[in-house]
């Protein structure tokens, strides 16, 4: 089932704050003014999670974003006071890896200037926060609503998609961020921790209680010790942070021995995704082959839904026709594509 866009700015952009106040568990995230008036390339502005001011832009267009339009803005937005944190581009345009790209690159620049860093949420980004609370999805959704109740059968699925392949990535994303490739790229660090309580949230509703307390205890020194609030009194060590990781990560390894037929294909599904994401980062160019296709293919079967095997199926012939950059984010594509399918399975 796909969620439509918006058909007005206003409605994208009364959607969009939903999410934010959902993504940032922050209630009194505000529009900036009113049509009509100067905003500064700033449509709702607020804290995020970690207390930073930040500006959100919504672009609700009908062709394509591009790297020159957010140039744009973002010079509109350097004049927004008080003086902004980082700043986010919300779209209705479908992940875009090469967009991404240009973004990290452009967001490293200007942090190595002593300027806001910037970020942008996909239409499947602001979804995913949507369909976390059923009074918002109701308010914007409300002729999906018996569908979205009736369908939406285990949240489990996708809980423990997100908890399993987050989870499996950690080390990776770390690299990926504080490494030496995420500092060429511009990785943005607050992406961890976006992805720690994405995993929090996850951890909620998939782990016995008692299991719960403590990966939401591990979870939240990660969080201090990657982000501490004061300065750091002793050197960062990598060997700590990892070692702290790796606790809860044996956490949701024993996962597997308490899940139904289902829940175990899509938590082999999540492992398989996060082995090909690593994969592909050290490829050569090379493709991910057919035995591994059948491995993935093998596990979705499980779930008996026509839709997802088609979507596979889709997904595997836009992989093999597509260059190095396109295959390089397509894991992450094809678990984005997974989370959202399930949800009406």
């Amino acid at each position: 089932m796909n969620i439509p866009t918006p058909r007005s700015w206003d409605e994208f952009e009364e959607l969009t704050l939903d999410a934010c106040k959902i993504k940032w568990q922050n209630p009194d995230l505000q529009r900036n003014g009113r049509q009509g008036q100067s905003q500064n390339g700033v449509d709702f502005f607020g804290s995020n999670h970690l207390f930073d001011l930040i500006g959100v832009q919504c672009k609700n267009y009908k062709s394509k974003l591009n790297i020159n339009l957010i140039r744009n803005e973002i010079i509109k937005a350097e004049s927004f006071l008080p003086n902004l944190k980082m700043y986010y581009f919300a779209c209705t345009d479908r992940s875009d890896s090469l967009l991404q790209y240009e973004i990290r690159v452009l967001s490293h620049e200007r942090t190595r200037q002593n300027k806001f860093p910037v970020m942008i949420l996909f239409w499947d980004d602001i979804v995913q926060e949507i369909i976390k609370d059923k009074t918002i999805f109701k308010k914007h959704y409300p002729q999906l609503d018996l569908k979205l109740d009736n369908n939406v059968q285990d949240i489990n699925l996708y809980c423990i998609l997100d908890l399993t392949y987050l989870t499996s990535n950690l080390e990776f994303y770390n690299e990926m961020v504080f490494g030496e490739f995420g500092a060429l790229a511009g990785e943005d660090p607050l992406q961890i921790n976006s992805v720690l309580l994405k995993m929090k949230y996850a951890a909620s509703t998939v782990l016995r209680s008692d299991d719960y307390k403590i990966v939401s205890k591990l979870i939240d020194d990660y969080i201090d010790y990657l982000f501490p609030k004061t300065e750091r009194i002793d050197k960062f060590s990598w060997s700590k942070a990892n070692r702290i990781s790796s606790e809860f990560s044996n956490i949701i390894l024993g996962l597997q021995y308490q899940l139904d037929k289902r829940q175990l294909a899509i938590y082999n599904i999540a492992k398989i995704l996060s082995r090909w994401n690593i994969w592909e980062t050290n490829s050569n160019e090379e493709l991910w082959d057919d035995e591994n296709w059948d491995k993935l293919i093998k596990f979705i079967a499980i779930l008996e839904s026509s839709e997802v095997l088609n979507l596979i199926y889709n997904l595997k012939s836009q992989y093999e026709n597509g260059d190095h950059w396109v295959r390089l984010d397509f894991p992450h594509k094809v678990y984005n594509e997974i989370r959202l399918a399930v949800m009406y399975i």
